[in-house]
């Protein structure tokens, strides 16, 4: 087996068909994903899963980059930056499990319509002030997140390439975590640098709640030795808010 890398993702073949549409929220299908009954259709609906959190993230960075409705609340040199890398990293992850999906003979599910509003107001309804501070704290909760909903899934993919370009993206979103995390510590954003977790970015007081209001996103850089993999119900709940439709 190669190394994995963005054009060896594309060029995965088998066979299978079957797609999920995440926007409608297809909860049947994924519940059905299982240990016991590995398949190449399962392979598909993992990655359309995957591909959905994707468009999610892609989403999240295009917004603080280029032409993007918040690109220009973002101050730091060093912010900027990130957001540029990260858009570019997660934009291509959508482009190669797009592929993938279409070399195994499926079909990727449908951008669904995204709405990061609930993520950008107020308890009591009025507007976050958008900023450095905010974008870290909002990336720093979706890649911790990708990272265990990967890991969610290893065990349940049957074809062995497609398990291995998966875990390369699963090692670039854990990497995203640290980085962010790292670069929060140095702007004083991060008030727990030394809490290790496994469950980021869930809290230590309520670990698995999928209310982002329970959430704790101040942790170590480097969390944990072994992350706990989050289920696809678990991550549904967490993301269901801001898929419209």
């Amino acid at each position: 087996m190669t190394t994995p890398t963005r054009r060896s993702f594309l060029k995965i073949a088998g066979a299978g068909a079957g797609a999920m549409t995440l926007g409608g929220l297809s909860l049947p299908v994924l519940a059905a994903t299982s240990v016991a009954n590995k398949s190449a259709k399962q392979d598909l609906d993992i990655l359309n899963y995957a591909l959905t959190l994707e468009y999610l993230e892609a989403e999240f960075y295009n917004a603080f980059t280029g032409s993007g409705a918040y690109a220009s609340r973002l101050t730091d040199t060093r912010v900027r930056s990130y957001a540029r890398n990260l858009a570019s990293h997660e934009n291509d992850h959508v482009t190669a499990l797009q592929g993938t999906i279409r070399a195994l003979g499926g079909m990727p599910v449908t951008k669904p319509n995204i709405d990061f509003s609930p993520l950008l107001t107020n308890s009591d309804g009025s507007a976050k002030t958008v900023n450095d501070e905010l974008f870290l704290a909002l990336a720093n909760t979706f890649e911790p997140i990708g990272v265990r909903a990967y890991l969610g899934q290893a065990d349940r993919i049957l074809n062995g390439d497609v398990l291995t370009a998966a875990a390369s993206i699963l090692a670039v979103e854990a990497n995203h975590a640290s980085g962010i995390q790292e670069l929060r510590t140095q702007l004083g954003f991060n008030k727990k640098p030394a809490r290790q977790t496994s469950r980021a970015p869930q809290s230590d007081a309520k670990p698995t709640s999928t209310n982002v209001a329970d959430f704790d996103g101040d942790f170590s850089p480097t969390p944990t030795d072994f992350w706990t993999p989050l289920s696809m119900e678990d991550v549904l709940a967490m993301v269901k808010p801001l898929i419209k439709s």
